[in-house]
Order: structure tokens, then C-alpha cells, then sequence
């Protein structure tokens, strides 16, 4: 399963991706929707960061930047040297999320995934989320965004349901998230921001929730 997953993601997404489109036309790169959020997130204390499902690093960037120690995780060792090439500097890490995270316990004050932990059935969202909550520090943030459940109307002709807001969209997996969902999956984080928003990525429309949580 992890072959496949791999798979996928280097060699279907990312490769074929980054082969038939330039850098110039990849919309979401400069799309750093935290900047509306300043007045909150700028007030997290500064220390240990990853950002998890890293893509192509615009949010690296960004969190270096605002004076975080950051560490860009993915699965993609092929994206993972595209972003090591367009930021020299930058920390990277090969990792599975659907695995137990490469982190001590306590040892970080913010994980950022931007549109990255959405893949997951109900067991190993629950458990991604617990090990995020390990690896926080006892004041840390967890913020990102996923999809919103609105979405499912842009995929619904290719879209097989699992269970229940989790499908398959030919390749791929995706949730799809309520905000139930996020009073399941989230009840040991506090929300100072859960927006449900319209943007666009990879030139198409996206419906997504943006958060910012702090551990309870």
C-alpha cells in the first residue's frame, strides 16, 4: 500500500504536474492565504516548525520567514527536491503521515499543513491528529486547511464513497470535511480560526476550510 501511495504521488502527481505546467502557471504558490490571519498567527511563539505535506514550499518559505525553525515534510522525494532546489537553506524530510511522525513527544510549537492531511480514512485521520497532539508542545498550533465537504460537487460524476465524507476520486483518496467532522477529529484543539472559503488551486475552484488551533 505504501509502494503505492509513493507511487502515486511521484510519479503520477508531482512528475506529471510539474512536466505539464511551468512554475510561472502554478496559481497556489503565491496564494498565502495566513497573511489575512496575521493578527492571530503572529502572535504563536516562534520556535520548532514542520510543515507537513510540504508540496513545492511556498509555505516554508513563509514560515522561515516569520521566524520559525521549519522542517518540510512530504512523501514525495521528487517534490521534496524540487522545493531543496528553489530553497537551498531549507530542512527536508521524507515521511508517510499516514505513519507515526519522526518527532519527540512535546518538541514543537507549530505544525502547518496546508491542504495535506485530507487523504485519510476515519482510523488514520484520528490517529494523525493524535500523533500531531504528541508533538505539540503543551502551548503549540496545529494550522492548515482541508477540503470542505462543499467540494464533493465538482467531483461527484468520478467519486466513490468509502464511508461516510471519505472517497475515491480514481487515483487518489479524499475527505472531504464538515464542520462535525471537525468537532470529532479536533476536540483536544481550541479553534481561534475555522473559515470555510472559496480560492483557486491548480486553476480550478477549491472550497476549503482554513484553521488555526491551539492545543486545550
Amino acid at each position: 500500500m505504501t509502494e503505492n501511495i509513493n507511487n502515486y504521488w511521484n510519479n503520477r502527481y508531482w512528475t506529471e504536474f510539474l512536466n505539464n505546467n511551468s512554475k510561472e502557471n502554478l496559481d497556489f504558490l503565491s496564494d498565502l492565504w495566513l497573511d489575512k490571519y496575521s493578527l492571530i498567527f503572529d502572535k504563536i511563539k516562534k520556535g520548532k516548525a514542520i510543515d507537513l505535506g510540504c508540496g513545492l514550499g511556498q509555505y516554508t518559505e513563509y514560515l522561515i520567514n516569520k521566524g520559525f525553525d521549519v522542517v518540510s515534510c512530504d512523501i514525495s522525494s521528487k517534490v521534496l527536491s524540487e522545493l531543496k532546489e528553489k530553497i537551498p537553506n531549507a530542512k527536508i524530510l521524507e515521511i508517510d503521515m499516514s505513519k507515526s511522525l519522526p518527532f519527540e513527544s512535546k518538541s514543537l510549537s507549530l505544525v502547518f499543513a496546508n491542504l495535506s492531511i485530507h487523504y485519510f480514512d476515519t482510523k488514520t485521520t484520528e490517529n494523525l491528529i493524535k500523533e500531531i497532539k504528541r508533538i505539540l508542545k503543551d502551548d503549540g498550533y496545529f494550522v492548515g486547511s482541508v477540503n470542505s465537504s462543499q467540494t464533493y460537487k465538482f467531483i461527484k460524476e468520478v467519486a466513490i464513497e468509502l464511508e461516510p465524507n471519505y472517497y475515491q476520486e480514481k487515483e487518489r483518496f479524499v475527505r472531504l470535511f464538515t464542520k462535525e467532522q471537525f468537532d470529532y477529529f479536533f476536540k483536544d484543539f481550541d479553534f481561534e480560526i475555522l473559515d470555510e472559503v472559496t480560492t483557486t488551486r491548480w486553476n480550478r475552484t477549491k472550497i476549503m476550510w482554513e484553521f488555526i488551533a491551539k492545543l486545550k
